[in-house]
């Protein structure tokens, strides 16, 4: 009998955690190399999946690896949100703070504190409703942006 390759064996033998992310559904996973984190990838079940390295020093300053506003193929919920905006990142201490920020012409900036979902005690995702230009995170007094 031949060994069904549909469910990923060879791709998740070096799983180290598996995360589904609560707004979209898509998965992230964490997969190691001896031992330590080596590769971030999100997979939203159908497209193409964002894959990220992560490098042995990366944690040490920079807790802020990556965001993204994704086009859904189709609205989904109540509100037929359209964009999400994903970001994720590195723990590195225990208080990383994600906020999602939107710019307006004449008008404050609109500011979203976002609870993060922690993959493997190593990563950290977080995702939001609708397309913003930035994304701060504040971890052991440091602050890391990302425009979009």
């Amino acid at each position: 009998m031949a060994r069904d390759l549909t469910n990923c064996d060879l791709l998740n033998g070096d799983l180290l955690g598996r995360l589904t992310l609560p707004l979209t559904g898509w998965t992230a996973r964490l997969h190691q190399d001896g031992g330590r984190p080596s590769r971030l990838v999100v997979d939203p079940g159908g497209g193409s999946p964002l894959t990220y390295p992560l490098l042995a020093q990366a944690g040490q300053g920079q807790p802020l690896l990556g965001a993204h506003a994704v086009r859904l193929s189709r609205p989904f919920g109540p509100s037929a949100v359209g964009t999400v905006t994903l970001a994720y990142g590195v723990i590195y201490d225990d208080s990383v703070e994600p906020v999602f920020v939107r710019y307006r012409p004449w008008r404050r900036a609109r500011l979203q504190k976002v609870r993060p979902e922690t993959l493997a005690g190593h990563v950290w995702l977080a995702e939001l409703a609708g397309r913003f230009d930035e994304v701060r995170v504040t971890a052991a007094g440091r602050v890391a942006i990302r425009l979009l």
